[in-house]
């Protein structure tokens, strides 16, 4: 945008607000990437007073070929890191992921190596055997140590493992990239159900920054659990650490599911490692008040529609269809008669709904639906 002078306010176009991979090639490892994004863009007025310049390194193309795979992993991370201080979540996403990408994509998953795997739908570790094509035999390693071979696909390795991380630069990455998607889930206004590349199911972009911050926060708790026992010398007060931090936001992700009674867990544990752990206690609060205001919700919408289905029914014909209904579960179904009578009442039964008005078909569903949630 170009700025007159005594202009106090700037036209600008808002970019889409789901991240991309740097350079728009690639793919995401934890980020979810739709297959919307950028299709629609936003004209919006800003005050010249909120514009900030962008950052150096924004403004141009880093060339990190020369570095080595640390640098690179440390560069992107820092460049992550400033923006995330920023509050640029979007593009802070994309950066934590292309420093990912350099120790955790899945073509670095190689035979005799570890990585991280989807089973049962936890995150765990398992030490690759052999791969064929897409096919990877793998030993899994519960967290007691005990080991169970398997065959799995490719789409269930989730991430390599970076044995040389020594500053545990991958966890940290993960964690901060898991802050971003929680923080993206509560800001990017778009609305309704969206595709994501290599999901045929479609969801809200809510849902999805959401489960993919589970995911990241899953992946960091289980690589962190494995770092302090196959380390020579783990640095096991700052491995807590991050654990302690991925459970906040994993549970902060549940209670935006309204999956409470994870949520739930995830902050029992970490009061049971620092009772006294501000946030913890806060989200217990917040997961309480929830839950009542759930229950307290759900008795609502029962009486309301006990008292719309009471309403509705008190006609003449609405009572004998009642009735009838109520006579019909007492009748005998081995009895060929009797089944003959059954058919012809159901045909009267459809006739006579079809007749009634909307509104009394569906307070006579309503009430069945009503007495089978309550009984």
């Amino acid at each position: 945008a170009t700025i007159s002078s005594g202009e106090k306010s700037v036209s600008l176009v808002r970019d889409d607000l789901a991240p991309v991979p740097l350079g728009r090639v690639g793919n995401f490892i934890v980020a979810p990437l739709f297959n919307s994004v950028g299709r629609s863009v936003e004209e919006c007025e800003s005050s010249i007073y909120d514009l900030m310049e962008l950052l150096p390194f924004e403004d141009k193309h880093a060339d990190s070929e020369s570095l080595s795979t640390v640098e690179k992993v440390e560069l992107y991370k820092s460049r992550g890191d400033q923006l995330l201080r920023l509050n640029d979540y979007t593009c802070a996403a994309a950066y934590y992921e292309a420093a990912l990408s350099f120790i955790a994509s899945k073509s670095n998953v190689s035979i005799g190596g570890s990585c991280i795997a989807r089973r049962n739908g936890d995150a765990v570790i398992a030490d690759v055997d052999c791969i064929d094509a897409d096919q990877y035999d793998v030993t899994f390693i519960s967290q007691e140590g005990e080991e169970e071979e398997a065959t799995i696909p490719q789409k269930d390795i989730l991430c390599s493992i970076w044995f040389k991380d020594v500053a545990y630069l991958q966890p940290r990455c993960l964690l901060n990239l898991s802050r971003c998607l929680v923080k993206l889930a509560e800001i990017d206004p778009t609305s309704g159900y969206v595709g994501c590349s290599g999901q045929s199911k479609r969801v809200t972009r809510q849902e999805k920054y959401r489960s993919s911050a589970v995911l990241g926060c899953s992946i960091t708790i289980t690589l962190c659990e494995h770092l302090k026992k196959s380390m020579a010398s783990p640095d096991v007060p700052l491995l807590d650490s991050l654990i302690g931090k991925a459970r906040l936001i994993r549970s902060r992700s549940f209670i935006g599911r309204n999956m409470l009674r994870n949520a739930m867990v995830d902050a029992k544990k970490i009061l049971s490692q620092t009772p006294n752990d501000k946030d913890a206690l806060k989200l217990i609060s917040e997961i309480k008040a929830r839950d009542a205001h759930n229950k307290s919700l759900d008795r609502k919408i029962s009486k309301e529609v006990c008292r719309w289905v009471k309403k509705a029914t008190t006609t003449s014909e609405g009572a004998a269809a009642i009735e009838r209904m109520d006579g019909e579960s007492s009748v005998s179904e081995s009895d060929s008669e009797t089944r003959s009578s059954e058919t012809e009442y159901q045909r009267s039964l459809f006739a006579w709904m079809f007749q009634k008005t909307f509104m009394e078909i569906g307070a006579v569903l309503a009430f069945v639906i009503a007495m089978w949630v309550i009984y």
